[in-house]
């Protein structure tokens, strides 16, 4: 069976669902939807995770999440498990609950975790038969809805001990408590004009991280480039592997941008010197994807693995200090990001 590629650590940010088996309810009454929110509760207490925003329908469930460790697929198991079993025995059934594995997307916290909770607060107004209603009776629903964290976000009263709402109202702005729980509101009804599908979800990678390119790419050399396993059992990380896949196509690039020969590059010398230091850490950054830094070493022309840390650490001092270096370094690696 293909698994899901899940990427865990510290500090991660997480849309989260998961659906009922066959499309059936997970929920069958109030009972059963505050007693998920009570499990809820135990296990962000249990995992050190913090829920941020949640929106429950009838078959199925989101959640935004940040995982203070890199415990996501055990708050989960936890979870699904306990409300799982919970539900089996209140209404005298056996066998799965969900339909699967719970499905989680990495989300890069200063580009779309504002926009991915007006998503999740939407939800009770994405359902086909409100398709036809006007913005102000979407609004009276999600408004009312009981069973989402948006009314603890507007209203100081309806707000739940284990919701995190600073973080998100930090984001949209203003003078005080009083004035953001206003902002966010008008931001999320804003949000009920434009395509309920929402199309930052196109830019998802690997069906598993959503972010800038950069993002992605920092997750993928730190969490991904090394993984050992069959990865034809992940085949999200494919998606992930943009970018040259030999000296020969990196060197091109770095050669034309710095207006050198190719050779160059291969060769140790002051006049290229920042250039090679740029050609050596793109080939550590994306070949190493493929191979280990002795082999890229070997081509080329004799580099040891210590060499290749030593140099990383010099490129990252010299583009911080210096905005010239710091845009070629981009520009290169823009090149493979379109």
């Amino acid at each position: 069976m293909v698994r899901p590629l899940r990427i865990e650590y510290p500090g991660a940010w997480y849309h989260v669902t998961s659906r009922g088996n066959e499309k059936k309810n997970i929920f069958s009454d109030d009972q059963d939807k505050k007693r998920f929110l009570e499990i809820l509760l135990e296990t962000s207490n249990l995992y050190g995770t913090e829920v941020h925003a949640y929106v429950l329908m009838e078959n199925h469930f989101h959640l935004v999440l940040m995982t203070t460790e890199a415990n996501l697929s055990s708050f989960m198991q936890r979870l699904n498990t306990t409300y799982t079993v919970y539900y089996n025995r209140r209404h005298k059934r056996i066998g799965h609950l969900y339909q699967g594995r719970y499905k989680a997307i990495l989300i890069e916290e200063d580009s779309y975790l504002l926009e991915l909770s007006r998503y999740v607060h939407l939800n009770p107004v994405r359902i086909k038969k409100f398709s036809r209603f006007d913005i102000k009776k979407k609004r009276d629903i999600i408004r009312r809805y009981p069973w989402s964290s948006y009314t603890g976000y507007i209203y100081l009263k309806d707000r739940e001990s284990f919701v995190n709402y600073g973080k998100i109202l930090g984001m949209i702005g203003g003078r005080n408590i009083e004035e953001r729980s206003r902002r966010y509101r008008s931001f999320v009804i804003s949000g009920i004009a434009k395509d309920m599908n929402i199309a930052f979800w196109e830019d998802v990678k690997g069906q598993a991280v959503l972010g800038s390119d950069g993002f992605v790419d920092w997750v993928y050399e730190n969490f991904l480039s090394k993984y050992k396993g069959d990865r034809r059992e992940l085949p999200g990380i494919k998606a992930l592997e943009t970018g040259p896949n030999t000296p020969e196509e990196i060197a091109k690039e770095v050669a034309s941008e710095f207006g050198l020969g190719q050779s160059e590059l291969y060769q140790s010398g002051a006049h290229c010197r920042d250039a090679r230091l740029i050609f050596l850490e793109l080939c550590r950054i994306y070949l190493s994807r493929y191979m280990s830094l002795a082999d890229i070493g070997k081509r080329l022309g004799g580099i040891s693995a210590s060499a290749f840390s030593r140099n990383k650490a010099r490129v990252a001092e010299k583009i911080e200090k210096d905005p010239y270096l710091r845009n070629c370094f981009k520009k290169i690696k823009n090149v493979w990001s379109k």
